[in-house]
């Protein structure tokens, strides 16, 4: 039996099969669409939610976590290893924090610390993976618990999208700025970090959009060697292409393909959403 094993949400969209590689247990995040109740991964794939996302109008509800989901996945976790870490998505984003702790308080007689990585998607994704990894390692949980501290302040991600609908739609964008974005094919750049969600940038083309990121990227890291991870929905083609520019431009340690964007992103960003997260390695 290992020392600690971590768990995190389906916010991170780690592959299964990566997750059962590096013992990384997931709690499901909530969509709700028609009154029904979906567990992220579970009850619903993110290619379904897709294909029901266009009939939503208003947009699907989102919810974190429960108790629990983060109760089965604690008990996973114990199955696995003396510990557990849990790495939760934002409290600034979501109350699946809240649900982590009211979790590990009803299971006293465990080992169980609970940390907000104050970030979502690849970048959560990135902390769960390289917790993982030391904790497969043998490193202790104080250990794993210093890396993942170090590594909250270096993680970014950028992402751009290839319709302003859902965010019209989601109340992030007024109908006359969606409608002026369409007219000119403003793509917005969005900025995931710092336990915020911010607008960096936006381009007039898809391409000038993937590029921008880039380049926002390049200025952050120089030739330092990353780790990184790109986010998709439902554009293999262009995920495959920026996962090879990537490659190419940066001096990767690893680069990671997510499973497409879930629900909680997803609602928002939309079909077409395309990014990369990443960290300089300590």
């Amino acid at each position: 039996m290992q020392k600690i094993a971590i768990v995190a949400d389906t916010s991170t969209d780690i592959p299964q099969q990566l997750a059962e590689e590096l013992d990384i247990f997931l709690a499901s995040l909530h969509v709700i669409i028609q009154g029904k109740d979906y567990r992220d991964k579970v009850d619903i794939s993110s290619t379904e939610f897709y294909r029901l996302l266009p009939q939503c109008n208003p947009l699907p509800k989102t919810s974190g976590a429960g108790v629990n989901d983060f109760l089965e996945a604690y008990r996973g976790a114990l199955a696995k290893a003396e510990s557990v870490l849990c790495l939760v998505l934002s409290a600034q984003i979501s109350m699946s924090l809240n649900s982590a702790h009211i979790a590990r308080d009803m299971m006293s007689d465990a080992d169980i610390t609970v940390i907000d990585t104050q970030t979502c998607v690849a970048s959560e994704a990135l902390i769960a993976i390289a917790a993982a990894r030391a904790a497969k390692e043998g490193q202790s949980k104080k250990e794993v618990m210093a890396l993942v501290e170090a590594l909250i302040p270096q993680v970014d991600t950028l992402l751009t999208m290839d319709t302003l609908e859902y965010l019209r739609k989601g109340g992030r964008l007024s109908a006359p700025q969606a409608l002026i974005g369409r007219i000119l094919g403003f793509r917005p750049i969005i900025r995931i970090g710092d336990d915020k969600i911010t607008p960096v940038g936006r381009a007039r083309s898809r391409r000038a959009s993937i590029a921008r990121v880039l380049d926002i990227m390049e200025s952050k890291v120089g030739d330092r060697e990353i780790c990184a991870a790109i986010l998709h929905a439902l554009v293999p083609e262009e995920t495959e292409v920026l996962r090879q520019e990537v490659a190419e431009r940066f001096n990767c340690r690893e680069i990671h393909v997510l499973d497409d964007l879930g629900p909680t992103a997803g609602a928002h960003a939309g079909p077409g959403a395309l990014g990369v997260g990443y960290y300089p390695v300590p």
